[in-house]
């Protein structure tokens, strides 16, 4: 159950960052600046607010249930989690070092769930 959290909490996060990208990709930064605020205040950065927040309080319980060091090496899963749908989503390049990164990081997370 506990790893389930863990999980949702990243998996959240990675959202956030996805929802406030997708939020913030057109904005344009001329005018004033009441102008250039109001353009952040739209559905996908809120999402991505409340993603996080939603991410914070989940990471808050599982802190006061499992060692910090075991549940902060999953957040890795982020960086993976972005990566990917940055690609599929926004067209973001991807090359050989990106892919290879991202495989180390896998790989990190699979041999410390292993040690547990």
């Amino acid at each position: 159950m506990l790893t389930v959290l863990i999980l949702l909490s990243v998996i959240l996060s990675a959202s956030a960052q996805l929802l406030l990208k997708f939020g913030v990709k057109n904005i344009s930064m001329t005018g004033s600046f009441l102008h250039v605020l109001v353009q952040y205040i739209n559905v996908y950065v809120i999402m991505g607010i409340m993603s996080y927040i939603g991410s914070m309080v989940i990471w808050l319980y599982i802190l006061t249930k499992v060692d910090v060091g075991y549940a902060y090496s999953f957040t890795s899963l982020g960086f993976v989690l972005v990566m990917l749908f940055s690609i599929i989503l926004f067209g973001e390049n991807v090359n050989a070092f990106k892919i290879a990164g991202t495989l180390f990081i896998a790989l990190g997370i699979i041999l410390i769930a292993r040690g547990k």
